[in-house]
């Protein structure tokens, strides 16, 4: 096996340590994006919450920006490898596309670095080489989501419709509510987790009917970069 090397072209002597700091660093930024919002977070920031220097995040990232775009990227792909499980278990095209759902709201609301994406959003101020590895993500995982709308139209399940456009009308109104839920009001997490997702597989069922689901929902659990697996 060759050697690696890191960033700044020194040799690294233990990959998984580096692995490990490389993601430690990610979840920081994740957190201090929660804080203070993406525009006003700093490597600063970040080297504080780790309790380090900002050298030290050098060494992995050359930029904020690049460092954001890893965070992003590993949120789209992170939601990406839990939906082709979700698909591979699901018994049909309704519980795929029900437990998509669901899965986004979990993860919106407790996988820290799902949950900063969405706060800190895709910035038009990213340089094109960074919006670009951010959209190959987001593509991936929507085509995954595309895939569960036209099983659902070629078994009969669904309305058939353009599978693109209901994938992306589902995606936003699911992910959108952490926009515009209020903290503290009458629409808790419980609320949106329970209603949104039937709610909205009803509108694209060719028979709508309340749906409901057979059996505990076959999601993984929620597990942070670092903890075992994402």
């Amino acid at each position: 096996m060759g050697d690696e090397f890191g960033l700044r072209g020194y040799r690294v002597q233990d990959p998984a340590r580096a692995e490990a700091r490389r993601r430690a660093i990610m979840q920081a930024m994740a957190e201090v994006v929660l804080e203070k919002g993406l525009p006003d977070a700093t490597l600063e920031d970040v080297a504080a919450k780790l309790g380090t220097s900002r050298a030290v995040i050098y060494y992995q990232f050359r930029s904020k920006e690049e460092l954001w775009v890893e965070v992003a990227v590993e949120a789209v792909r992170t939601a990406e490898r839990r939906l082709r499980s979700i698909i591979e278990r699901a018994p049909g095209p309704e519980a795929a596309l029900f437990n998509a759902l669901r899965d986004l709201l979990l993860m919106g609301e407790y996988h820290t670095i799902v949950r900063s994406s969405y706060v800190g959003g895709r910035p038009r101020n990213l340089s094109p080489e960074g919006r670009e590895r951010i959209r190959e993500a987001d593509r991936d995982y929507e085509h995954a989501l595309m895939d569960v709308v036209a099983w659902g139209i070629r078994e009969g399940v669904f309305i058939e419709r353009d599978p693109r456009l209901v994938a992306y009308t589902l995606m936003f109104a699911t992910n959108n509510n952490f926009s515009w839920r209020r903290a503290g009001g009458p629409l808790t997490f419980d609320v949106i987790l329970a209603e949104l997702p039937p709610m909205l597989l009803t509108s694209v069922l060719r028979e709508p009917k309340v749906y409901v689901p057979h059996g505990p929902h076959p999601l993984p659990p929620i597990i942070e970069p670092g903890e075992g697996g994402s």
